[in-house]
């Protein structure tokens, strides 16, 4: 996958592997790179902005394996960590798989109210 740079993942974490001339990533992947989901128009997403948030990820390093490539930001308030799906879980960073799709570090994590 392009954007978590797995080979191998957890198909229930990540989806799917996708491809589009020569570009592989996995569908959830694709939902939750910055911004990448929203743009998508109704045949899917365009593979001129799969390319960019690709190049714009590579500038920024997961917080969480220190590896550059990180396409999801958290969504705290100008909170500017980044990491991959895959790294998500082992990081203890909170993911939320309905739309609109978003993640939070473990700093920022929404916390839900136990009555």
């Amino acid at each position: 996958c392009m954007l978590c740079r797995r080979v191998e993942a957890d198909p229930d974490l990540c989806g799917r592997k996708l491809e589009k001339l020569g570009i592989f990533a996995h569908l959830f992947c694709l939902f939750f790179a910055n911004g990448l989901y929203q743009q998508g128009c109704k045949d899917g997403v365009r593979l001129e902005d799969i390319r960019h948030t690709i190049k714009r990820a590579a500038k920024k390093n997961c917080c969480v394996c220190g590896r550059s490539g990180a396409t999801i930001t958290c969504q705290g308030t100008d909170c500017d960590r980044s990491f991959h799906l895959p790294c998500a879980v082992e990081g203890e960073c909170v993911t939320r798989f309905l739309c609109p799709y978003s993640s939070f570090c473990p700093e920022h994590c929404p916390e839900q109210l136990v009555e």
